[in-house]
């Protein structure tokens, strides 16, 4: 056999080194396909994982013990009831505690507190948001164990509206106030939109978006027991967005805070200070609200 020379010899090795990097390189790639699709596969198991959760949290028995908190909102019986009845036609370990719980998570509906006068006299917002004590009867906002004596809950309109306005038949059934026809020869009467304040605000180029939204707001007293012993104070708003023949039954009227007693309050602004904020925000969104608070049309 011939000798090979030593050239010969580099070029074999150099292509031999070249396969090598070659293979490497095929097989990097597929390490990397590889790894990619185990991500793929991670993420797509994570997302099946959430919704087997939201499937769990929503099974036939959840919707169940929902459907039966919207029927203790109609016929307003016990907590202790409302458990009773849930154990006799669900296995799950549901409670009105639970139920509540995944409520608050699927709509986001979570209530503020504020801290309030424990005899009501003020809600420690505005300027008196940093008062340690009660300008009026001087009681400590505060117990020994620096927790608020007294809280006023405040559910959001905003959000409430929010949610109405994703669903598209109640989408459909706020636009009646712009489809309401005013019949001016007849000068009757129909609706609230066929008053002077209403069409005042048209003329100051108020209500143009068939999306705004025109509210009638009332606040008053009500006695809880027979005995007198405790009164609150309830804010009612009432959507005239919708036809009258549905805006005040009981599912579409909006309460979005309560004033407990035992006492009046005194400084009524205070307590209508996160609700005034909110309308703010809402204008400021070029949502125009109208309030009309104890007055004739």
């Amino acid at each position: 056999m011939d000798e090979v020379s030593e050239s010969e010899i580099n070029e074999i090795k150099s292509f031999e080194s070249e396969e090598t990097s070659e293979e490497d390189d095929v097989l990097d790639n597929e390490s990397y396909d590889i790894l990619n699709e185990s991500s793929s596969c991670d993420e797509e198991e994570e997302e099946n994982d959430a919704m087997q959760v939201d499937e769990e949290r929503l099974n036939k028995k959840v919707i169940e013990g929902l459907r039966l908190l919207h029927l203790k909102s109609v016929y307003n019986f016990t907590e202790a009831a409302y458990n009773d009845i849930i154990k006799l036609f669900a296995n799950e370990n549901l409670s009105l505690y639970k139920v509540k719980k995944i409520l608050e998570e699927f709509t986001g509906l979570v209530p503020t507190f504020y801290d309030m006068c424990e005899n009501s006299c003020i809600c420690y917002t505005d300027t008196y948001e940093n008062y340690q004590s009660c300008p009026l009867c001087e009681s400590s906002r505060y117990d020994s164990n620096n927790k608020s004596k007294k809280v006023m809950p405040y559910l959001s309109i905003k959000e409430r509206l929010k949610i109405q306005y994703n669903n598209e038949a109640r989408a459909k059934e706020l636009l009646y106030r712009s489809e309401c026809i005013n019949d001016d020869e007849n000068n009757d009467f129909k609706d609230i939109f066929d008053g002077n304040i209403y069409k005042e605000l048209l003329e100051r180029n108020l209500f143009n978006d068939k999306r705004d939204v025109a509210f009638t707001v009332s606040c008053d007293g009500y006695q809880i027991f027979k005995q007198r012993t405790d009164d609150c104070w309830a804010f009612l708003i009432i959507n005239n967005n919708l036809d009258p023949l549905i805006r005040v039954k009981k599912e579409n009227l909006l309460i979005p805070f309560l004033i407990p007693g035992p006492k009046q309050p005194k400084d009524i602004n205070t307590f209508l200070r996160p609700f005034i904020n909110e309308m703010k925000e809402l204008e400021g969104k070029y949502f125009y609200i109208m309030y009309i608070i104890d007055k004739h049309i």
